[in-house]
């Protein structure tokens, strides 16, 4: 490997421009050599924004090239498999957004083949769900400590009014079943990987789905078509740790607020993602009150850092695996098919 771990881009989205390049861009023993993007123009404005030096034609063209190292995987689900796949046959290192596939059989062919690639030196690492980020790792702290006591009850509420107008069009949001499979319903996936340090993974559950709006415009001022994924989505969970996990999506909730509330027999916390406020109160006090992170549990977004540490060998895992990606592909599954049935689901423990 070269004196900086070298990152080749694939997938120049939003996402990766607003969140992931300026994290590589500051991140000690990095250097970004080539990005691609389904249109040329747009790798083009975003080389010139981020003063990368080589634009490619083909994402085969990043992961074979010989002045990568490392790829970071920006695109949609249904693409992460064969990149995935290829990249780690090819002895880069791989850093793949969230959701890591469209389905766990997916994800499992994913996991093997990381599994096979460490065995070589080679190292994978899903980036972690950046909402409630800052705060986590504290509240993981405070379960540990026993500050809740027991943690009886976890519910996690992503809400929002995008799609609260049955016009809004299917082209908002993240609407395309053939790119982010049956069961990745916009954010709860996101939710539940934020629980899961709190509660344990799910071991059964039961869901609910609503489609309050079930055809919509395919573009704007389109045709009606169906929509492919619920307004709605809540699950019910019980979880290996003990405590119930409450999952809702609803994101067609005007003035809806995205929370985290962690109930313990001695304590409660509530977590609002707008601001990263902690709302703590232990029994005894009169009320919940607003409470800052301590300094030394804050926890600001070094994704990308940590994932160079990870290349270069200071880091033996990562926060967030592969393996992690595949339990979530079984628990948004089970969610799908407990919502579409009717029936409590047990979710795969492994």
């Amino acid at each position: 490997m070269a004196d900086k771990v070298r990152v080749g881009v694939i997938g120049a989205g939003s996402y990766t421009v607003n969140r992931m390049l300026p994290g590589f861009m500051k991140a000690p023993d990095c250097e970004v050599t080539a990005v691609v993007n389904r249109r040329r123009e747009n790798a083009e404005k975003v080389a010139a924004q981020f003063a990368i030096p080589r634009v490619a034609d083909d994402w085969r063209q990043v992961v074979e090239s010989d002045d990568v190292d490392a790829v970071l995987i920006g695109t949609a689900p249904a693409l992460h498999k064969e990149m995935v796949l290829a990249a780690l046959d090819a002895g880069k290192h791989v850093l793949c957004q969230t959701r890591i596939a469209p389905t766990p059989e997916d994800a499992r062919e994913m996991l093997a083949a990381s599994e096979r690639a460490k065995a070589r030196g080679v190292r994978t690492m899903l980036v972690p769900p950046g909402p409630f980020y800052r705060a986590r790792k504290f509240i993981t702290h405070l379960v540990q400590s026993g500050y809740f006591g027991q943690v009886t009850h976890v519910q996690a509420f992503n809400q929002n009014g995008s799609m609260a107008d049955p016009m809004t069009p299917l082209t908002v949001g993240r609407n395309q079943l053939d790119l982010y499979g049956p069961y990745n319903a916009a954010q709860l996936g996101l939710s539940y990987d934020v629980m899961v340090p709190w509660t344990g993974r799910t071991q059964r559950l039961m869901a609910h789905r609503a489609f309050f709006a079930p055809e919509r415009p395919s573009e704007p001022d389109g045709p009606l078509a169906k929509a492919p994924y619920p307004d709605e989505v809540t699950v019910i969970g019980e979880t290996e740790g003990g405590a119930v996990a409450l999952n809702v999506l609803n994101w067609a909730a005007r003035f809806g607020e995205s929370r985290f509330e962690v109930y313990g027999t001695d304590a409660t916390v509530v977590y609002k993602q707008r601001g990263d406020v902690l709302l703590m109160g232990k029994a005894g006090d009169d009320a919940l009150a607003e409470t800052p992170i301590p300094p030394e549990h804050d926890s600001p977004w070094l994704v990308e850092e940590e994932f160079i540490r990870l290349c270069i060998g200071e880091l033996e895992e990562p926060s967030f695996t592969f393996a992690d990606g595949v339990h979530n592909m079984e628990y948004l599954k089970a969610a799908y098919l407990s919502a579409t049935e009717g029936r409590w689901v047990d979710v795969p423990a492994d």
